[in-house]
Protein backbone atom coordinates (compact mmCIF):
# COMPACT_ATOMS: atom_id res chain seq x y z
CA UNK A 1 0.00 0.00 0.00
CA UNK A 2 0.73 3.49 -0.45
CA UNK A 3 2.51 5.42 2.43
CA UNK A 4 0.60 8.24 2.05
CA UNK A 5 -2.88 5.91 2.82
CA UNK A 6 -3.97 6.21 6.35
CA UNK A 7 -6.77 4.23 7.76
CA UNK A 8 -9.23 5.33 11.05
CA UNK A 9 -10.76 2.69 13.11
CA UNK A 10 -14.04 3.22 15.38
CA UNK A 11 -14.03 3.04 18.86
CA UNK A 12 -16.93 3.28 21.81
CA UNK A 13 -14.83 6.43 22.35
CA UNK A 14 -14.96 7.77 19.16
CA UNK A 15 -12.68 7.43 16.29
CA UNK A 16 -8.78 6.06 16.67
CA UNK A 17 -6.33 7.05 14.13
CA UNK A 18 -4.68 7.64 11.93
CA UNK A 19 -3.16 4.43 10.97
CA UNK A 20 -0.29 3.82 8.56
CA UNK A 21 -1.41 0.07 6.50
CA UNK A 22 1.55 -1.91 8.64
CA UNK A 23 0.41 -0.35 11.89
CA UNK A 24 -3.23 -1.57 10.81
CA UNK A 25 -2.22 -4.94 9.64
CA UNK A 26 0.11 -5.48 13.21
CA UNK A 27 -3.12 -4.73 14.90
CA UNK A 28 -5.27 -7.77 13.53
CA UNK A 29 -1.96 -9.92 13.44
CA UNK A 30 -1.78 -9.02 17.39
CA UNK A 31 -5.58 -9.35 17.79
CA UNK A 32 -6.04 -5.92 18.70
CA UNK A 33 -8.25 -5.07 16.09
CA UNK A 34 -11.37 -7.45 15.96
CA UNK A 35 -12.78 -8.64 12.41
CA UNK A 36 -16.02 -6.91 13.20
CA UNK A 37 -14.19 -3.58 13.59
CA UNK A 38 -15.26 -0.47 11.83
CA UNK A 39 -12.57 0.80 9.44
CA UNK A 40 -12.41 3.82 7.04
CA UNK A 41 -10.05 5.76 5.09
CA UNK A 42 -11.96 9.42 6.54
CA UNK A 43 -13.32 9.97 9.82
CA UNK A 44 -16.36 10.66 7.86
CA UNK A 45 -16.61 7.28 6.13
CA UNK A 46 -17.71 5.01 4.48
CA UNK A 47 -17.36 2.42 7.13
CA UNK A 48 -16.58 -1.35 6.98
CA UNK A 49 -15.89 -4.44 8.94
CA UNK A 50 -11.83 -4.91 9.02
CA UNK A 51 -12.59 -8.98 7.84
CA UNK A 52 -13.87 -7.30 4.40
CA UNK A 53 -10.55 -6.15 3.60
CA UNK A 54 -9.42 -9.40 1.84
CA UNK A 55 -5.63 -9.79 3.41
CA UNK A 56 -6.15 -7.73 6.65
CA UNK A 57 -5.99 -11.12 8.89
CA UNK A 58 -3.95 -13.62 6.88
CA UNK A 59 -0.14 -13.61 6.62
CA UNK A 60 1.29 -11.75 3.51
CA UNK A 61 5.00 -10.68 2.90
CA UNK A 62 3.35 -7.81 0.77
CA UNK A 63 3.07 -4.10 2.74
CA UNK A 64 -0.02 -3.58 1.05
CA UNK A 65 -3.78 -4.44 1.21
CA UNK A 66 -5.39 -6.78 -1.77
CA UNK A 67 -6.71 -5.30 -4.84
CA UNK A 68 -10.22 -5.85 -2.79
CA UNK A 69 -9.29 -3.09 -0.38
CA UNK A 70 -10.44 0.34 0.03
CA UNK A 71 -8.50 2.61 -2.23
CA UNK A 72 -8.08 6.53 -2.20
CA UNK A 73 -9.99 6.34 -4.89
CA UNK A 74 -13.18 5.31 -3.20
CA UNK A 75 -12.91 8.65 -0.84
CA UNK A 76 -13.41 10.44 -4.45
CA UNK A 77 -16.76 13.09 -3.83
CA UNK A 78 -19.78 11.34 -5.50
CA UNK A 79 -19.80 15.05 -7.50
CA UNK A 80 -16.24 14.55 -8.87
CA UNK A 81 -16.70 10.69 -9.89
CA UNK A 82 -20.09 11.64 -11.50
CA UNK A 83 -18.06 14.49 -13.29
CA UNK A 84 -15.65 11.74 -14.20
CA UNK A 85 -17.95 9.67 -15.81
CA UNK A 86 -20.01 12.04 -17.74
CA UNK A 87 -16.59 13.14 -19.47
CA UNK A 88 -15.89 9.39 -20.35
CA UNK A 89 -19.61 8.59 -21.67
CA UNK A 90 -19.39 12.02 -23.82
CA UNK A 91 -15.83 10.43 -25.28
CA UNK A 92 -17.47 7.00 -25.49
CA UNK A 93 -20.24 8.79 -27.20
CA UNK A 94 -17.76 11.26 -29.29
CA UNK A 95 -15.85 7.79 -30.30
CA UNK A 96 -19.30 5.50 -31.15
CA UNK A 97 -20.57 8.25 -33.66
CA UNK A 98 -17.18 9.02 -34.94
CA UNK A 99 -16.92 5.51 -35.86
CA UNK A 100 -20.23 4.96 -37.39
CA UNK A 101 -19.49 7.96 -39.14
CA UNK A 102 -16.91 6.09 -40.65
CA UNK A 103 -19.18 3.28 -41.51
CA UNK A 104 -21.33 5.10 -42.99
CA UNK A 105 -19.15 6.78 -45.08
CA UNK A 106 -17.09 3.40 -46.26
CA UNK A 107 -20.56 2.08 -46.79
CA UNK A 108 -21.57 5.11 -49.33
CA UNK A 109 -17.97 4.61 -50.84
CA UNK A 110 -18.24 1.03 -51.45
CA UNK A 111 -22.07 1.87 -52.93
CA UNK A 112 -20.51 4.36 -54.96
CA UNK A 113 -17.87 2.52 -56.64
CA UNK A 114 -20.22 -0.70 -56.95
CA UNK A 115 -22.59 1.34 -59.27
CA UNK A 116 -20.16 2.63 -61.18
CA UNK A 117 -18.65 -0.19 -61.83
CA UNK A 118 -21.97 -1.83 -62.66
CA UNK A 119 -22.17 0.99 -64.98
CA UNK A 120 -19.30 0.58 -67.30
CA UNK A 121 -19.11 -3.17 -66.99
CA UNK A 122 -21.40 -3.33 -70.16
CA UNK A 123 -18.71 -1.12 -72.69
CA UNK A 124 -15.63 -3.09 -71.34
CA UNK A 125 -16.64 -6.58 -72.59
CA UNK A 126 -14.31 -6.65 -75.57
CA UNK A 127 -10.94 -5.53 -73.56
CA UNK A 128 -11.68 -2.38 -73.14
CA UNK A 129 -9.56 -0.55 -69.72
CA UNK A 130 -11.96 -0.26 -67.84
CA UNK A 131 -9.94 2.83 -65.80
CA UNK A 132 -10.49 4.89 -69.42
CA UNK A 133 -13.77 3.92 -69.59
CA UNK A 134 -14.88 5.05 -66.26
CA UNK A 135 -12.65 8.63 -66.83
CA UNK A 136 -14.12 9.02 -70.26
CA UNK A 137 -17.82 7.74 -69.67
CA UNK A 138 -18.05 10.11 -66.88
CA UNK A 139 -16.93 13.30 -68.90
CA UNK A 140 -19.31 12.42 -71.97
CA UNK A 141 -22.26 11.41 -69.94
CA UNK A 142 -21.93 15.62 -69.04
CA UNK A 143 -22.47 16.69 -72.24
CA UNK A 144 -25.34 14.32 -73.51
CA UNK A 145 -28.53 15.45 -74.06
CA UNK A 146 -31.96 14.76 -73.20
CA UNK A 147 -32.85 10.83 -73.56
CA UNK A 148 -29.19 10.65 -75.15
CA UNK A 149 -27.82 7.07 -74.46
CA UNK A 150 -24.41 5.83 -74.61
CA UNK A 151 -24.37 2.41 -76.71
CA UNK A 152 -20.75 1.84 -77.42
CA UNK A 153 -17.51 2.78 -76.80
CA UNK A 154 -14.43 1.75 -78.23
CA UNK A 155 -10.55 2.98 -76.86
CA UNK A 156 -7.88 3.54 -79.28
CA UNK A 157 -4.86 0.82 -78.67
CA UNK A 158 -1.78 2.08 -79.90
CA UNK A 159 1.41 -0.35 -80.09
CA UNK A 160 3.82 1.70 -78.52
CA UNK A 161 2.77 5.02 -76.02
CA UNK A 162 -0.71 4.22 -75.70
CA UNK A 163 -0.99 6.52 -72.17
CA UNK A 164 -3.88 8.64 -73.82
CA UNK A 165 -5.80 6.73 -76.25
CA UNK A 166 -8.77 8.09 -77.94
CA UNK A 167 -12.04 6.96 -77.94
CA UNK A 168 -15.30 6.40 -80.10
CA UNK A 169 -18.45 6.70 -78.57
CA UNK A 170 -21.36 6.07 -80.01
CA UNK A 171 -25.43 6.92 -78.44
CA UNK A 172 -28.76 6.94 -79.93
CA UNK A 173 -27.95 10.24 -81.28
CA UNK A 174 -24.76 10.88 -82.42
CA UNK A 175 -21.16 9.72 -82.72
CA UNK A 176 -18.23 11.04 -80.48
CA UNK A 177 -14.40 11.28 -81.21
CA UNK A 178 -13.21 11.98 -77.44
CA UNK A 179 -9.82 12.71 -77.70
CA UNK A 180 -7.77 13.40 -74.64
CA UNK A 181 -4.44 15.63 -74.68
CA UNK A 182 -1.79 16.83 -72.45
CA UNK A 183 -2.21 18.18 -69.11
CA UNK A 184 -5.96 16.40 -68.23
CA UNK A 185 -7.31 18.74 -71.51
CA UNK A 186 -9.57 16.54 -73.78
CA UNK A 187 -11.35 17.74 -77.01
CA UNK A 188 -14.46 16.43 -78.73
CA UNK A 189 -15.70 15.82 -82.13
CA UNK A 190 -19.36 14.84 -82.63
CA UNK A 191 -22.05 14.73 -85.49
CA UNK A 192 -25.68 13.61 -85.27
CA UNK A 193 -27.02 10.64 -86.85
CA UNK A 194 -29.11 12.70 -89.17
CA UNK A 195 -25.85 14.76 -90.61
CA UNK A 196 -23.55 11.79 -91.04
CA UNK A 197 -23.26 10.46 -94.98
CA UNK A 198 -21.06 7.30 -94.07
CA UNK A 199 -19.07 5.39 -91.77
CA UNK A 200 -16.03 3.71 -93.32
CA UNK A 201 -14.32 0.83 -91.54
CA UNK A 202 -10.69 -0.18 -92.53
CA UNK A 203 -8.95 -2.88 -91.29
CA UNK A 204 -4.82 -2.80 -90.93
CA UNK A 205 -2.32 -4.86 -90.05
CA UNK A 206 -2.35 -3.75 -86.35
CA UNK A 207 -6.10 -2.92 -85.44
CA UNK A 208 -8.65 -1.33 -87.95
CA UNK A 209 -9.28 2.78 -88.62
CA UNK A 210 -12.78 3.72 -88.42
CA UNK A 211 -13.62 7.31 -90.38
CA UNK A 212 -16.91 9.50 -89.88
CA UNK A 213 -17.93 11.95 -93.07
CA UNK A 214 -20.58 14.08 -92.51
CA UNK A 215 -23.38 15.92 -95.15
CA UNK A 216 -21.21 18.59 -94.99
CA UNK A 217 -18.10 16.49 -96.02
CA UNK A 218 -16.07 16.71 -93.05
CA UNK A 219 -14.49 13.64 -92.30
CA UNK A 220 -13.05 12.39 -89.16
CA UNK A 221 -11.04 9.62 -88.31
CA UNK A 222 -9.21 7.30 -85.46
CA UNK A 223 -6.98 4.52 -85.99
CA UNK A 224 -5.28 1.63 -84.16
CA UNK A 225 -8.61 0.29 -82.51
CA UNK A 226 -8.94 -3.12 -81.68
CA UNK A 227 -10.41 -5.59 -84.55
CA UNK A 228 -13.70 -6.63 -82.48
CA UNK A 229 -14.36 -3.07 -81.29
CA UNK A 230 -14.14 -1.24 -84.78
CA UNK A 231 -16.33 -3.91 -86.33
CA UNK A 232 -19.26 -3.89 -83.73
CA UNK A 233 -18.47 0.62 -84.06
CA UNK A 234 -19.26 0.16 -87.91
CA UNK A 235 -22.56 -2.07 -87.35
CA UNK A 236 -23.80 0.08 -84.73
CA UNK A 237 -22.98 2.90 -87.21
CA UNK A 238 -24.73 1.65 -90.33
CA UNK A 239 -27.73 0.96 -88.10
CA UNK A 240 -27.84 4.18 -86.80
CA UNK A 241 -27.39 5.68 -90.15
CA UNK A 242 -30.05 3.42 -92.09
CA UNK A 243 -32.34 4.66 -88.70
CA UNK A 244 -31.35 8.40 -90.14
CA UNK A 245 -32.58 7.67 -93.51
CA UNK A 246 -36.25 6.16 -93.11
CA UNK A 247 -36.59 9.10 -90.34
CA UNK A 248 -35.51 11.49 -93.44
CA UNK A 249 -37.44 10.05 -96.06
CA UNK A 250 -40.35 10.39 -93.54
CA UNK A 251 -39.88 13.90 -92.82
CA UNK A 252 -39.58 14.42 -96.92
CA UNK A 253 -43.01 12.75 -97.52
CA UNK A 254 -45.05 14.56 -94.33
CA UNK A 255 -43.52 17.91 -96.17
CA UNK A 256 -44.17 17.23 -99.47
CA UNK A 257 -47.38 15.80 -98.98
CA UNK A 258 -48.42 19.10 -96.89
CA UNK A 259 -47.23 21.30 -99.41
CA UNK A 260 -49.31 19.67 -102.15
CA UNK A 261 -52.43 19.44 -100.61
CA UNK A 262 -51.54 23.06 -99.57
CA UNK A 263 -51.20 24.03 -103.56
CA UNK A 264 -54.25 22.19 -104.84
CA UNK A 265 -56.44 23.72 -102.22
CA UNK A 266 -55.28 27.08 -102.69
CA UNK A 267 -55.44 26.25 -106.79
CA UNK A 268 -59.20 24.71 -106.23
CA UNK A 269 -60.50 27.33 -104.33
CA UNK A 270 -59.29 30.50 -106.57
CA UNK A 271 -60.85 29.03 -110.25
CA UNK A 272 -64.37 28.88 -111.30
CA UNK A 273 -65.66 25.31 -109.58
CA UNK A 274 -68.20 24.96 -113.01
CA UNK A 275 -64.85 25.63 -115.26
CA UNK A 276 -62.78 22.61 -113.75
CA UNK A 277 -63.22 19.62 -115.24
CA UNK A 278 -61.81 15.96 -114.22
CA UNK A 279 -58.81 16.01 -116.36
CA UNK A 280 -58.18 19.50 -115.49
CA UNK A 281 -58.24 18.91 -112.11
CA UNK A 282 -56.16 16.23 -112.39
CA UNK A 283 -53.30 18.21 -114.13
CA UNK A 284 -53.65 20.97 -111.59
CA UNK A 285 -52.76 18.52 -109.00
CA UNK A 286 -49.84 17.14 -110.82
CA UNK A 287 -48.64 20.78 -111.11
CA UNK A 288 -48.87 21.32 -107.34
CA UNK A 289 -46.71 18.17 -106.92
CA UNK A 290 -44.05 19.13 -108.92
CA UNK A 291 -43.86 22.43 -107.57
CA UNK A 292 -43.44 20.63 -104.05
CA UNK A 293 -40.87 18.77 -105.05
CA UNK A 294 -38.89 21.38 -106.13
CA UNK A 295 -39.43 23.41 -103.43
CA UNK A 296 -37.94 20.76 -100.97
CA UNK A 297 -35.08 19.89 -103.62
CA UNK A 298 -36.00 17.15 -104.86
CA UNK A 299 -35.97 18.11 -108.80
CA UNK A 300 -33.72 20.94 -110.25
CA UNK A 301 -35.44 23.87 -112.12
CA UNK A 302 -34.80 22.49 -115.46
CA UNK A 303 -36.45 19.41 -114.59
CA UNK A 304 -39.26 21.20 -113.10
CA UNK A 305 -39.87 22.92 -116.39
CA UNK A 306 -39.32 20.36 -118.72
CA UNK A 307 -42.22 18.95 -116.54
CA UNK A 308 -44.44 21.36 -116.54
CA UNK A 309 -43.94 21.88 -120.22
CA UNK A 310 -44.98 18.85 -120.50
CA UNK A 311 -48.28 18.56 -118.86
CA UNK A 312 -49.51 21.72 -120.36
CA UNK A 313 -48.99 20.41 -123.79
CA UNK A 314 -51.29 17.25 -122.58
CA UNK A 315 -54.14 19.70 -122.12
Amino acid sequence: MSTTSIWFVKTKSGTAGPFTPLQLKGFANSGKLPKLALVSKSTDGPWMAAEQIRGLFQPSNSDELDDDEIRPSDLVPDAVKNSAAIVGNAVTGISKNLLSSIKNTASSLAAKSEALASSITEFCIDGQDPAIVAKMVDKVRDICTPGEEILYVAVQSKPIANFSPDCVVISNKRFIIYRQKLLGRVTFYDCLWKESDNVHLKENILGAEISFESKSGDVEKIDYLPKPQARKVYRIGQEMEENAIVLRRQLELEALKAGADKTVIHQVIAAPQESITQGEEDIVARLAKLKALFDNGLISQEELQAKRGQLLDSI
